[in-house]
């Protein structure tokens, strides 16, 4: 009879390896080649400090900071922990269930008449020992299902970090770029209030016209109002970085006033199907993906008997201080299901849908991954190319109008002649310096569309990530 039983269990527990099917990524048609990334060198690996490429202390502490600090941050660690003590929860159902008990009594014994009353005593100590066989890896599974949800926590930590991250260099190179754009507006209207003398004084001598006074007074006061508006974008800017370090809206007292000193690093690419591994949306999808096969073996296994084994060990003294009474207790139950009304067909179906639905899922986040690499490099391209148009606009605008103003000054052009020169270098100086900005968002742009060389767990985000939760 043992051996039937021993043969039965083995027989059993090799079935247990047929409910589930092994993960496999699902199939898609990756390109060979970027298509914008024409004559690049391609590279094995993105340093998971990109930022320091942009050779910005100021910006290099800021990362820092934000990567201690960022709300958003922090609370993604606290959902990882909670995601950690759900898996081991889970895992408790591959352990026995061990409980202890005790009971303590008395009963009263009084005497025919007028004898003297007594107590006798009893008490009972016992440890209870449950465990359920995972024959059919039911458990095994619901583990596995629970781990997989573990990973998806910590890659969506990271991609967070990545958004966080880029976040953070934007809006420092935007709070740059208006700096810088407010000293341009600044010069321009003062510029602008020297014309004005220049126009009064021509105007008093009866040299020009009150028209061309007025139109340069309304240049100035447009001038001021632009000023104005610059200093406001400034201050928002300044707040919206002062949240994203966990700070309230203050003076950070940043340094930089332009974007000169920052250097334009050349982004390494990788193959598109690197992308895979490098971005950690990608990974948390894939991950899901993970959960959702071991939660249809979990459905599978419910089809199958369970079967529970208790043992109760008791100890037993009667009446106390007396001897002691040993007990042992073992009991096997099976249960194995018969009808259900379609509960168990239904789980069955839920999860092999629910996988199905995170499949097409992926595949949605790996064609939009490419799709914001292509974009980025098309953005970097145009934004080269424009800088390098706008740096001739600015030389020709500058000697125009210097060459303008000065014939204005002696009577030799009329003043619109002055003041469309005029318009047209400060245009053409906005303008450069705004395109610096588009290259370098464009340049963040590809690195977080590329995953920033958030690789596997050896990154700086991952390191950031595990620390954070263990100071916890």
């Amino acid at each position: 009879m043992k051996k039937t039983v021993a043969a039965l269990l083995v027989l059993c527990t090799l079935t247990a390896c047929n409910l589930g099917k092994d993960f496999a990524r699902p199939e898609m048609s990756l390109p060979g080649s970027w298509k914008k990334g024409d004559k690049v060198t391609l590279s094995q690996h993105i340093n998971p400090d990109w930022w320091t490429n942009f050779k910005s202390a100021e910006l290099n502490m800021l990362m820092t900071e934000a990567l201690a600090q960022n709300l958003d941050l922090k609370a993604s660690l606290n959902r990882i922990r909670q995601s950690r003590a759900t898996a081991r929860i889970a895992g408790s159902a591959l352990l026995p269930a061990i409980d202890a008990s005790g009971s303590l009594g008395g009963t009263e014994t009084r005497a025919n008449g007028a004898g003297r009353d007594g107590w006798t005593t009893s008490g009972r100590a016992g440890l209870d020992v449950s465990y359920e066989l995972d024959l059919f890896g039911g458990n095994r599974a619901g583990v596995n299902s629970a781990r997989a949800l573990v990973r998806n926590s910590e890659f969506n930590h990271d991609a967070l970090a990545l958004i966080v991250m880029s976040d953070v260099a934007q809006i420092y190179f935007q709070f740059l770029n208006l700096r810088e754009r407010l000293a341009l507006a600044e010069r321009t209207q003062k510029n602008i209030a020297e014309v004005l003398k220049v126009a009064d004084a021509r105007f008093n001598a009866g040299s020009t016209s009150a028209i061309d006074v007025s139109r340069q007074r309304t240049e100035l006061a447009n001038a001021q109002a632009g000023v104005a508006a610059l200093r406001n974008q400034v201050n928002a800017t300044e707040n919206a970085l002062s949240v994203l370090l966990a700070r309230p809206p203050q003076n950070l007292g940043l340094k930089g006033w332009g974007l000169g000193g920052i250097a334009v690093p050349k982004v390494p690419l990788t193959q598109p199907a690197d992308i895979l591994v490098q971005r950690p949306d990608i990974r948390a999808a894939e991950a899901l993906l993970v959960a959702a096969n071991a939660d249809i073996t979990a459905a599978r296994a419910a089809f199958f008997p369970r079967v529970d084994i208790g043992t109760g060990i008791g100890l037993a003294l009667s009446p106390l201080g007396g001897p002691a009474t040993n007990a042992i207790d073992l009991l096997a139950s099976i249960v194995a299901p018969i009808f259900h009304g379609g509960a168990l067909e239904g789980g069955v179906e839920r999860a092999t849908a629910r996988e199905m639905e995170l499949a097409e899922n992926y595949r949605k986040v790996v064609l939009t991954s490419l799709q914001e690499i292509e974009d980025a490099l098309s953005a970097v391209k145009a934004a080269r190319s424009r800088q390098g148009s706008f740096s001739t606009a600015v030389r020709e605008a500058k000697r125009t109008y210097e060459l303008s103003r000065g014939l204005y000054e002696a009577g030799s052009v009329d003043y619109q002649t002055m003041l469309e020169a005029q318009r047209s270098l400060f245009s053409a100086n906005d303008n450069y310096a705004s395109v610096k900005l588009e290259l370098l968002n464009a340049e963040v742009d590809l690195y977080r569309a590329l995953g920033g060389g958030w690789i596997s767990n050896t990154s700086s985000a991952a390191a950031t990530r595990k620390a954070g939760v263990q100071k916890k």
